[in-house]
């Protein structure tokens, strides 16, 4: 996965939106379709059940005069893409970013990062090739291989740039566009659902993410690589994202994500 692939990453969850995702270890498979879930049942009651109220909700902006009404969820994708250019720059959002059905998209990636496996067809990034850099264990696990120390020094550009990346504006930009978010949300299976909520609880899973010892040991038993150790092997798709950062890079990202966690709690009168 290369440099713009990872700051994507950061990019989806930031905007509510989790992110660049690792394409593979050696070579990525012909890619599913993405894993959605079941609709909710409908209670049998005469009466429709109140939604909950959101953990974690997220308050109106205050009205401008210059902010025109949101466009509808179809016709989103000019508009959230040229004020992503803005705040990202235009050759980095166009190299990185699927621009048909972003928010759709980028909920589906937001969802899908707590799950074991997931399907990377309709993911918002593009999608590029990358290889990961190994060495031979043959004293520590006779047949396997572990991680080499410089294999983060790949998403240095990358872990710089989420190091510099304007939190508060991407977060005021995701509160702008919220109920467009939501409603994604809501139709990809959670119909009483409040996005803002799945989150947090996906970036405080991310942050979860155990940390394992140096040299991380893989396995190859068939073409991709895997962790060694059963328990890495079993986490869900987004905390092995953060264990390949590598130690460094993953400090920088969790920084970031508890600055934006922090941002996405509170409100945007955190965000000015």
């Amino acid at each position: 996965m290369n440099e713009k692939q990872w700051f994507a990453a950061l990019l989806a969850i930031t905007l509510a939106v989790a992110g660049g995702v690792y394409w593979f270890w050696l070579r990525q498979p012909e890619p599913e379709a993405v894993a959605v879930a079941a609709p909710v049942a409908a209670a049998a009651s005469t009466e429709p059940a109140a939604p909950a109220a959101p953990e974690y909700p997220v308050p109106a902006l205050p009205a401008a005069e210059s902010e025109p009404p949101l466009p509808a969820l179809a016709d989103s994708d000019g508009e959230l893409l040229e004020r992503l250019r803005g705040l990202l720059g235009a050759p980095g959002v166009e190299a990185v970013l699927v621009p048909e059905q972003l928010i759709r998209r980028l909920v589906v990636a937001v969802d899908n990062l707590p799950r074991e496996r997931v399907g990377l067809r309709d993911w918002p990034v593009r999608r590029t090739a990358g290889v990961l850099t190994v060495q031979e264990e043959p004293v520590l696990l006779p047949g396997g291989y572990s991680l080499r120390r410089d294999n983060g020094a790949r998403y240095g550009l990358a872990v710089a740039l989420v190091k510099a990346a304007d939190a508060p504006a991407l977060v005021r930009l995701y509160f702008r566009y919220y109920p467009l978010f939501n409603q994604a949300y809501r139709e990809l299976g959670y119909p009483q659902g409040h996005f803002n909520d799945r989150l947090v609880t996906v970036i405080d899973h991310l942050l979860a993410a155990p940390t394992p010892p140096e040299p991380v040991l893989l396995v190859r038993p068939k073409v991709m690589y895997e962790f060694a150790d059963p328990a890495l092997e079993a986490l869900s798709f987004g905390q092995k994202l953060m264990i390949r950062l590598g130690t460094e890079n993953r400090a920088v990202v969790a920084g970031k994500l508890r600055e934006i966690r922090a941002l996405v709690v509170q409100g945007p009168a955190s965000s000015d």
